[in-house]
């Protein structure tokens, strides 16, 4: 898949080359009125409704005259212009990590056609349950939201647990083997799945535009994920019309089944996305979903793998990666 570069939603920032200076910018989840900070190499995981606070950790400065004030506030308001104009709610395009180049171009339609419950982003910076039918939130409108674009749960994939130092990759509940041969570790690409939490996982280069990854994580009742395969519907589904795949032609599901492992029942879905985009030889992925009900109040676990269509070494690295799935 294309590489993002992205802690919790896939937007980024940056002006050409020169990556964005620090500070608060529109939050990437594109939840309006909220801000999260950018350090200059990453995003932080604290939101704000107040771009001009302080950066997150550092103490209040002292207040300023009236005049300070004003200078202040009016650059505020020229530098939000430009990052207003500059941000676009997709995914990054680049090789880079979270601390280059993020600012891909808007994401295209999907022919995704699917009547499962979705998980909807929160219109406020306080988590909440997605809407119910009769409350209307003018942030999941189709009729706001890019053609395409599916508003998804708003998670913090970089919010990690203790997990064991033994060598594996853990999130949620389950664990993975980190993969041999150029596969890296790669946390930050694997925060681009931001609709969840507790994200890890590792990345391996395909070519210059495109990246496979493997990962792990938690889903939150809270987010809208309530069961199984309704999870793993809107896990598919959320990362299919999501910056990943900025050039989909379409999907199509070569499986949707139970799956059950160490006695946990959940559900695994495999489909192929196919993109059409002119700076990579790649036809797309095959993806594959597994969530499982792990015994958590509140939550699921999942994995997501993500291999080039047609590369045979990466699809037996992923179909080994699940015969090797654990439940911590």
């Amino acid at each position: 898949m294309p590489r993002i570069t992205r802690l919790a939603g896939r937007s980024w920032l940056s002006r050409g080359a020169h990556v964005a200076d620090s500070g608060w910018y529109p939050d990437p989840s594109g939840i309006p009125g909220r801000y999260r900070y950018w350090d200059g190499q990453q995003w932080s995981p604290a939101t704000s409704a107040d771009p001009s606070a302080p950066p997150p950790g550092a103490n209040p400065q002292p207040r300023r005259g009236r005049g300070g004030a004003l200078i202040a506030a009016l650059a505020a308001v020229l530098v939000l212009a430009v990052i207003v104009t500059l941000a676009v709610r997709s995914f990054g395009t680049g090789r880079d990590s979270v601390r280059d180049d993020p600012h891909p171009p808007p994401p295209t339609a999907s022919g995704w056609d699917d009547s499962s419950p979705l998980p909807t982003a929160s219109p406020t910076p306080t988590r909440t349950p997605s809407p119910s039918p009769s409350e209307h939130d003018p942030g999941d409108d189709a009729s706001v939201r890019p053609p395409g674009q599916v508003a998804c749960a708003d998670g913090n994939p970089s919010a990690h647990e203790l997990h064991p130092g033994d060598g594996r990759i853990h999130g949620g509940r389950l664990s993975i083997a980190q993969p041999g041969g150029s596969w890296v570790r790669d946390d930050g690409y694997a925060a681009g799945l931001s609709y969840a939490w507790d994200v890890s996982g590792a990345s391996d280069t395909v070519e210059t535009y495109w990246w496979a990854m493997l990962a792990v994580g938690a889903l939150h009742a809270t987010d809208g994920f309530k069961h199984p395969k309704q999870a793993a519907e809107a896990l598919m589904q959320c990362t299919a019309t999501s910056g990943y795949y900025q050039h989909r032609t379409g999907v199509k599901t070569l499986s949707s089944k139970r799956f059950t492992l160490a006695g946990h029942s959940g559900w695994a879905i495999r489909s192929e996305i196919r993109v059409d985009d002119p700076r990579v030889h790649a036809e797309g992925d095959v993806v594959e979903v597994i969530v499982l009900d792990t015994g958590d109040a509140g939550r699921l676990s999942f994995f997501a793998g993500f291999v080039p269509i047609g590369d045979a070494a990466r699809i037996d690295t992923l179909d080994n990666t699940i015969a090797g799935l654990r439940v911590d």
